[in-house]
């Protein structure tokens, strides 16, 4: 009997030391699946870390970056509109020579920035020959009050003091010369010659005076 419960015991004490081995083995385990869900919280880390902001931000750095050279070619295009606004062109202008033998023509080139100042800028050229071969018939003394174009009728208002005055054929041939330089713009139709405001019935006394002289 003795030997049974000792035998007894023994494998009862075997028995409990099984169960725990047992309890420890099915724990163990648990580890693992810990382990398995770091990897996916690590992953998804750089998920959360990233920040949309900064990732606008650098968007709109290199989206804006062009924007600054892109305002010079608008400034640039700028300064070419208005260096365009003076235009150059050249024309005919008639002189007589130091004898009066009728008019003589020069080429010269006039530049101005408006069609008003271009009839200025002709009259101008009319006053002085450059050459002296060719006499001027309109004196620089005479000065220009006004200038008008109204659909095609050009005006003139001038001031002629006595030492700018000519004879008869010098009066002739600078009503001419004058028709000739401004008549060769096509949008001049029509050309009235006024001294003061007034119209004249001669410019120096020697010829008739039209208001207003057509082509």
């Amino acid at each position: 009997m003795n030997k049974k419960i000792v035998i007894a015991g023994l494998l009862a004490l075997f028995a409990i030391a099984g169960a725990g081995c047992a309890s420890k083995q099915t724990a163990a385990p648990a580890t693992p699946s810990q382990e398995t869900q770091t990897p996916a919280a690590q992953n998804s880390t750089p998920e959360q870390t990233t920040d949309p902001s900064a990732q606008s931000a650098e968007n709109n750095g290199a989206s804006q970056t062009p924007a600054s050279p892109s305002t010079e070619p608008t400034k640039a295009k700028t300064d070419t509109e208005n260096s365009g606004d003076r235009q150059t062109q050249q024309i005919t202008v008639y002189y007589t020579d130091t004898q009066e033998n009728g008019l003589k023509e020069q080429k010269k080139e006039i530049t101005y920035p408006s069609e008003l100042e271009k009839f200025q800028k002709a009259f101008e050229a009319l006053q002085k020959s450059g050459d002296s071969a060719l006499i001027p018939l309109w004196s620089e003394k005479i000065s220009v009050h006004k200038i008008k174009l109204d659909n095609g009728a050009l005006t003139f208002d001038i001031s002629l003091p006595d030492e700018a005055r000519l004879g008869a054929g010098g009066e002739e041939l600078a009503i001419d010369a004058l028709k000739k330089t401004m008549f060769q713009f096509k949008e001049v139709k029509t050309l009235d010659l006024l001294v003061d405001g007034q119209s004249l019935e001669s410019l120096m006394g020697h010829v008739d005076l039209d208001h207003p002289m057509t082509r």
